[in-house]
């Protein structure tokens, strides 16, 4: 075995079979973009969170109190149930707070299809502005924006027939 294969196919941290390993760096890529993402979609996790708490909580306290309080049972029974509800609403709070966590993380993951495509745009954008016309966009089949990517494409491909340039092979 050889040492970049019992080092993880890493030489010097860098992926030798030239793919780019995956890392939280690599998902988050235009954080102002996916930052706002991130913030609409877990602000509204938040809203729909505390509506549904405040309800359930209103009328479950209200109920429960009414119930607890005219049922014949001794004051220790009844501080017993009424710490049961504060635990069923701790637990009601915490299983909240993971949900919008994992809301963030889907969020983050979601975002990185939109800005992924985005951050390959400018940077084509930027190869041809500084000279290299042969630049194009390739992006995965997953990512976001492929018809817009075909149609740039196709439209420096039209260009370059029309200025009469010679048509560069595609990138590998």
């Amino acid at each position: 075995m050889s040492q970049a294969q019992a080092s993880g196919n890493q030489v010097a941290g860098k992926p030798v079979n030239g793919r780019k390993q995956r890392s939280l760096k690599n998902l988050w890529i235009n954080p102002r973009y996916q930052g706002r993402y991130i913030f609409w979609i877990s602000l509204s996790g938040l809203l729909l969170v505390a509506c549904n708490s405040a309800i359930f909580y209103y009328f479950t306290s209200e109920n429960y109190a009414l119930l607890v309080d005219l049922s014949p049972m001794t004051d220790e029974a009844k501080m017993q149930l009424y710490k049961e509800l504060k635990q069923i609403i701790t637990l009601l709070i915490t299983g909240n707070l993971v949900f919008l966590a994992l809301v963030s993380i889907v969020g983050l993951f979601f975002s990185h299809r939109a800005a992924g495509p985005l951050y390959h745009f400018k940077r084509v954008f930027r190869d041809i502005k500084n000279g290299n016309l042969a630049a194009r966009i390739r992006l995965r089949p997953t990512d976001d924006f492929r018809e817009v990517a075909a149609e740039f494409n196709e439209m420096i491909e039209v260009l370059d027939e029309k200025l009469g340039r010679p048509r560069n092979p595609p990138e590998p």
